[in-house]
């Protein structure tokens, strides 16, 4: 990040040895650890380098609005110093932070199909993350490289995203849409697991008690991860 654009890190509170404290806590009390990189390769208009990458033609016309009320605009991973980028910054965290279990990306890494033009982006998309992969488990081939995203059809059909082609260790299928819940089920069982939002808690009973549902991820989307983690706890407790 320093070499590409001038930042020693993104501007933030957070400290070094900070995760290094996480992971050996979290190890000593029997739990893994995954580092989620959440924008994938989508900025928005506060990111430190939004000014840098119009300048730099960085990304792909259009204005992202897959989520109502934020407009993003995607990288265009088509350009090889881009690409480098993030293959970079993945070599880099798996080697500084080498006991790390995994590390997990989702729907950012995609570009909606509402973009401007008739573009297929698809094959890109799945040769840098195929890259991505490959160099990050030769620095470190005990880490796990996991996608978050939204089922097979869908994220091909609508983001370009062909994530089955991308040699992912585990995939966790997005169901925070209600409207197609039992649908989306279908695909949860082929694979690692399901990820549903604080809001749709009604659901986790279901869901635990359903053997054919290997692992349940939450995501805290009120914002508020420490009421978010004590509240599923004591849902768990309740169905023990």
């Amino acid at each position: 990040m320093q070499q590409t654009l001038g930042y020693k890190s993104c501007p933030n509170e957070f400290r070094d040895q900070w995760l290094d404290w996480l992971i050996d806590e979290a190890h000593k009390q029997g739990m893994e650890v995954h580092a989620y990189f959440e924008k994938g390769i989508k900025i928005d208009k506060n990111s430190p380098i939004f000014d840098l990458a119009i300048a730099r033609k960085w990304v792909v016309p259009g204005v992202d609005r897959t989520y109502p009320g934020i407009e993003h605009y995607v990288l265009d991973v088509e350009i090889p110093e881009v690409a480098n980028f993030f293959k970079d910054i993945l070599v880099e965290f798996v080697e500084k932070y080498p006991k790390i279990n995994a590390v997990q990306w989702d729907d950012y890494l995609g570009y909606h199909a509402e973009l401007p033009g008739k573009v297929d982006r698809t094959a890109n998309l799945t040769n840098l993350l195929q890259q991505m992969i490959t160099a990050m488990k030769k620095a470190n081939p005990a880490v796990s490289f996991d996608i978050c995203h939204h089922n097979p059809y869908w994220a091909k059909r609508y983001f370009a995203a062909d994530w089955e082609k991308w040699n992912v260790d585990r995939a966790f299928i997005q169901a925070y849409n209600e409207k197609n819940f039992k649908e989306e089920l279908n695909y949860v069982k082929k694979y690692n697991g399901i990820a549903i939002t604080d809001k749709q808690f009604h659901r986790l009973t279901e869901l635990i008690n359903n053997p054919e549902i290997k692992n349940i991820l939450v995501f805290p989307l009120s914002g508020k991860p420490e009421e978010t983690a004590a509240k599923l706890k004591k849902m768990i407790q309740q169905n023990k």
